[in-house]
């Protein structure tokens, strides 16, 4: 939303014509951290010939991006006489300092474009009307030409959905034909350049802009998503920077086609600004609110954060105004002396965590789950054509059930449906956050709550945007005022004492869009004690978390290490101790750094049981050594990778089980650490082992299934009847010709020993009937499935697809960093195959498929012909139908 100031009076000395070429100094290696700000020295510094002074400040910061403007006026103020002297400079001085750059092309000069009123406006001044498509990418081209040996990032345009910035009005279809015409002439000058589309303030308007981009035909007409989540006057929790700002994008772009998410503006001002009028934040707010909302953008899993803006450059009336910087205005633009805190505080979080892989975001309140929907209520839904709310077993995240809601707007004005239940939901006075586990249909509409407390005020809030297929926590914090829009019944803005579930909402936004479907919903959790978070990153030895409480607080923090050092937020160092593998912490808004390896231990959670009892999941990975398995392949996945290809999970993404002790005769004390997922249980059977790739290893859950025996050491079980838990698909009961575990004692090892015969090229036709009977179907050759290998050890046949997809390369974490390399290792993730694979008729999401399926000793794998590409092979929810079978609904 911001712009540079363009300078009324250009010292344009030394002009160099686009045959003038210089010899470019080398540059350093470039600096690694992701984090970076709006510079734009080339565009406002007033002198070239001491453009090293501000470039020695910038890298003083140890940031890594720079966004520099290459604006038109200045470079080509009349057709083909070109002058690079500001941008020729600044380029090499960053460059040589190790700092990255992203190139604005933006705005238009006067000439370039259509209007006859821009005709006698200066090229100094520049136009913010849109410009001739050929004649901009021809400009975008020479500049491309010029740098491509030290800039390979290119952004098209700012913020075209402000009327600021497009003028007179924002109009999404010629943007679309700008990027049309641009891409292509970038490509052509520098084949590997990367494109970023014009930066949108998101979620709205990014959101109705980059549909209506795509559906102009330009989705393919760039290459990163760039967004400015700006959130103030709002904080960024409270602002929902990351669930919101991001979130809500990150579902769009599974629907028209993943891209790499950049963020090339957000900040806090402590002046008055176009955003939030008079308002200012304080410098001390302003630097803890950046380096918060970076750490959270991170985890959101966007690949480069870049601020607004490293120096404030705007006066208004004498005073400074949009004062966004990390240096403040001073005597002038090219006074780069007057540091605010925010920059000591940005300079600290490039050197501890700028060039780390983000880890996860970890709350460190106390949860404590209000309602978790194993039972059916009554619920009062508002307007009663608008959706409908019941319990179902379809999708859940824990237990055996969770509610089912159907929503359908149809209008486009302001659609909404509410669910208020009849029966009280509270949470104990103290509460500061509400979550709510989502299984979302991508359709990126608000989900909220109502909350009333013991003086009958209720009040609205945000959890977050519907993401995708797939189990993901909503959580909003509720400990704050709200904004009048979402006082439903005031008293005095805030929540007090106890608080009572009034209603889940979910609205349309913008209220212009129409759509209806299907969500789930599971395990309504506050938590209580201070709002704290920790942003973990890959360390050298263990991991570094930014750690803070939006209010101050203490924390108490799980440390295998005697000793952790704490970096402020300005770089002091220190040292406390953690007695029993427990660091006490007293946290506030201002963020801290954490370096040491975590503990296992969750306090105050106490020692798993040994036996018999199932422990409801808290988030936490019951080791490390668990989290590293499962951060390798669903990492990727959980957080959008770059680079990364559209794929299942491999153990799902998020333990559904905290961490248990279950019997085992050979382990240590008789008892072996075990934690579930969704797919798999994983097991560690010796903590005394060598930490190799077999430390950790996946449970026989199929073959205990299918016999009806929980093993209980190497030689001893425990009997019980076989899981009648359908093997893919719906549950059993709504899915009547399925295959149960039941079933598969008639085809497989070891209830049915019997080897089969090589069919290496077979068309695959045998079906599996819920008897326990097998026929062969020669119609379902069409789907032309044929036999790959031969596994010679219990003889079994492996269909081609199967085998495609224990070959598929990927993107992966693998020592912090994210690297492509072969997926998994089949045969210690699946185990040997103890049946042939069986066509079924299955019913998914109730409506039958044929699906092939093949049950192996730790999983069971699924191809449905029809389903998209990318997700046509699947593993089984194993790891759901054990913990039903083993420990109950």
């Amino acid at each position: 939303m911001r712009h540079s100031c363009h300078l009324s009076l250009l010292l344009l000395v030394g002009a160099l014509l686009a045959g003038g070429l210089t010899a470019f100094p080398v540059a350093q290696s470039a600096n690694s951290s992701v984090f970076g700000a709006n510079t734009h020295i080339a565009a406002s510094y007033p002198f070239p010939d001491s453009l090293n002074r501000p470039a020695d400040v910038i890298a003083q910061s140890g940031l890594g991006w720079a966004r520099e403007e290459f604006q038109w006026g200045r470079i080509e103020p009349r057709p083909g006489q070109f002058d690079w002297t500001f941008t020729d400079r600044a380029v090499n001085e960053l460059v040589q300092r190790g700092v990255n750059i992203v190139g604005l092309l933006n705005p238009a000069v006067g000439w370039g474009t259509p209007d006859p009123a821009d005709d006698n406006i200066p090229p100094e001044q520049g136009s913010f009307y849109p410009p001739d498509p050929q004649l901009f990418a021809k400009f975008a081209a020479a500049v491309v030409n010029r740098y491509k040996d030290r800039v390979r990032y290119w952004q098209v345009w700012n913020e075209p959905d402000n009327p600021v910035y497009w003028r007179p009005s924002p109009d999404p279809a010629a943007y679309a034909a700008l990027l049309r015409a641009v891409y292509p002439a970038i490509k052509g000058a520098d084949p590997g350049a990367a494109v970023l589309a014009a930066g949108i303030v998101s979620p709205e308007p990014a959101g109705s802009f980059l549909q209506a981009i795509a559906d102009n035909g330009a989705w393919e007409s760039f290459d990163i998503i760039a967004l400015h989540p700006y959130t103030d006057p709002l904080g960024p929790e409270a602002g929902s920077i990351d669930s919101v700002g991001i979130g809500a994008i990150q579902t769009l772009a599974s629907r028209l086609g993943p891209k790499p998410i950049w963020v090339t503006e957000f900040g806090w001002a402590d002046s008055p600004t176009d955003r939030t009028g008079e308002q200012a934040f304080d410098v001390e707010t302003q630097a803890n609110y950046l380096i918060r909302a970076m750490a959270l953008l991170r985890q959101a899993g966007v690949e480069r954060v870049i601020m607004y803006r490293f120096k404030d450059m705007q006066l208004r009336n004498g005073a400074p105004f949009n004062a966004y910087g990390l240096l403040r205005y001073g005597s002038g633009q090219s006074d780069y002396s007057q540091f605010k805190p925010a920059f000591n505080a940005f300079r600290t979080l490039n050197q501890q965590v700028g060039g780390r892989q983000p880890l996860g975001l970890r709350r460190l309140s106390e949860a404590r789950v209000a309602f978790d929907f194993e039972r059916a209520i009554a619920w009062q839904t508002f307007p009663t054509g608008n959706g409908s709310i019941a319990q179902s077993g379809t999708q859940v995240w824990s237990g055996g059930g969770a509610a089912e809601v159907r929503y359908r707007f149809t209008t486009a004005g302001n659609d909404y449906v509410s669910f208020t239940p009849r029966e009280a939901i509270t949470f104990p006075a103290g509460t500061t956050q509400i979550g709510l586990w989502v299984y979302g249909d991508g359709s990126s509409f608000d989900l909220k709550v109502q909350l009333r407390d013991t003086q009958g005020e209720v009040l609205q809030y945000r959890l977050g945007k519907i993401g995708p297929s797939g189990w993901q926590q909503l959580v909003a914090a509720v400990n704050g005022p709200v904004e009048p829009g979402n006082r439903i019944r005031f008293v005095d803005g805030k929540l007090d004492g106890e608080i009572t579930l009034q209603a889940i909402v979910i609205d349309d936004d913008p209220d212009s869009r129409t759509g209806e479907g299907i969500i789930y919903l599971d395990d309504l959790t506050g938590y209580s004690g201070p709002e704290a978070y920790a942003a973990r990153f890959a360390g050298d030895r263990g991991v570094v978390e930014v750690v803070w409480a939006v209010d101050g607080g203490q924390v108490r923090i799980p440390s295998a290490d005697a000793e952790v050092t704490i970096i402020d937020r300005d770089g002091g160092q220190r040292s406390q101790a953690a007695p029993g593998g427990i660091l006490t912490l007293d946290v506030g808004p201002r963020p801290v750094y954490l370096i040491y390896q975590p503990g296992t231990a969750q306090p105050p959670s106490p020692q798993p049981p040994v036996s018999g009892g199932f422990v409801p999941p808290n988030g936490a990975f019951a080791d490390d050594a668990m989290r590293n398995v499962w951060q390798r392949t669903d990492q990727p996945v959980a957080s959008g990778a770059p680079g990364l290809r559209p794929r299942s999970w491999i153990w799902g993404p998020q333990p559904i089980s905290g961490a248990m002790r279950e019997p085992y005769a050979q382990s240590p004390g008789g008892s072996r650490l075990v934690q579930y997922f969704d797919k798999s249980r994983m097991e560690i059977n010796n903590p005394n082992a060598p930490r190799n790739q077999w430390y950790v290893t996946n449970g026989l859950l199929v073959v205990e299934m299918l016999t009806g025996r929980v093993q209980l050491g190497d030689a001893q079980f425990e009997d019980r009847a076989p899981a009648t838990e359908a093997v893919a698909g719906d549950p059993a009961s709504v899915n009547p010709n399925a295959p149960t575990y039941a079933t598969l004692r008639s085809v497989a090892f070891p209830v049915n020993p019997a080897r089969a015969p090589d069919r290496t090229g077979q068309v695959v036709t045998a079906f599996l009937n819920r008897d326990g009977t097998v026929v062969d179907r020669p119609e379902l050759a069409r789907y032309d499935v044929r036999i790959g290998s031969y596994e010679a050890t219990l003889g079994h046949n492996i269909p081609q697809v199967f085998l495609d997809y224990f070959a598929q390369q990927g993107v992966v974490l693998e020592n912090g960093r994210y690297v492509t390399r072969q997926i998994i290792d089949w045969l210690f993730v699946m185990g040997l195959p103890i049946s042939e694979p069986y066509w079924a008729r299955v019913r998914v999401g109730g409506v039958e498929k044929d699906v092939l399926m093949q049950a192996f000793e730790r999983r069971v794998l699924t191809y449905t012909p029809d389903n998209d590409p990318n997700w046509r092979v699947e593993m089984g929810n194993v790891g759901q139908h054990y913990v039903r079978w083993r420990y109950g609904p």
